[in-house]
């Protein structure tokens, strides 16, 4: 079985078991806030305080990649 983005010619074996280590800790970390976020959708009360809700989260999401970006973007000019 392949990582995304691993390629098959890749001979280090102790390479591809650090890809896929990293790759189910990513997969991990990913699967804990989706559930987090699904549940505190599924506390609300009804269908309009969900959508509500999940316009939040998007917002505070896109907020933080933002700050994220200007980050990058400041270290990568330097």
């Amino acid at each position: 079985m392949r990582l995304p983005g691993e390629r098959p010619d890749m001979p280090d074996a102790m390479h591809s078991n650090q890809l896929r280590e990293q790759w189910m800790r990513e997969r991990a970390r990913r699967e804990l806030v989706i559930d987090s976020l699904r549940c505190h959708l599924a506390e609300q009360p009804n269908a309009r305080a969900v959508r509500l809700c999940a316009r939040r989260w998007i917002a505070d999401i896109n907020y933080l990649a933002d700050g994220v970006v200007a980050v990058l973007s400041t270290e990568n000019e330097e």
